[in-house]
């Protein structure tokens, strides 16, 4: 039986870095997904990477949250991102056997956009 021939140029992927460091200090965190998307990468994947603690993500459950007294929210042009991705993936540290508070941020955010589905 042949082997069927994959193509994989067609998809994207977002990672999502949620370390608690700031760019350009050095994250761990980064230092693995850049393992997973060069794989990708080698597949023709298209890679994006996010690291979210760069931006200000307001806390919340809404879309955008300057409609809920918030000065600014990064999360509406990053979703588009996310939304356009086939693939996404969520990075981060764990400290005490839980994610990070900037993971928790994300999962939030991305809880906003259920409806969507």
């Amino acid at each position: 039986m042949k082997k069927p021939d994959l193509n994989y140029a067609n998809l994207k992927a977002v990672y999502i870095n949620c370390t608690l460091k700031k760019s350009p200090d050095e994250s761990h965190t980064q230092t693995l997904m850049d393992v997973s998307a060069d794989i990708m990468k080698k597949q023709g994947v298209e890679v994006a990477n996010i690291r979210s603690i760069d931006h200000a993500i307001a806390q919340g459950v809404y879309p955008d949250m300057t409609n809920y007294g918030w000065d600014e929210d990064a999360w509406p042009e990053l979703y588009k991102k996310v939304k356009a991705a086939d693939i996404l993936v969520l990075g981060g540290p764990i400290w005490l056997g839980d994610n990070s508070s900037e993971m928790k941020r994300v999962i939030e955010r991305l809880y906003a956009q259920s409806g969507d589905l």
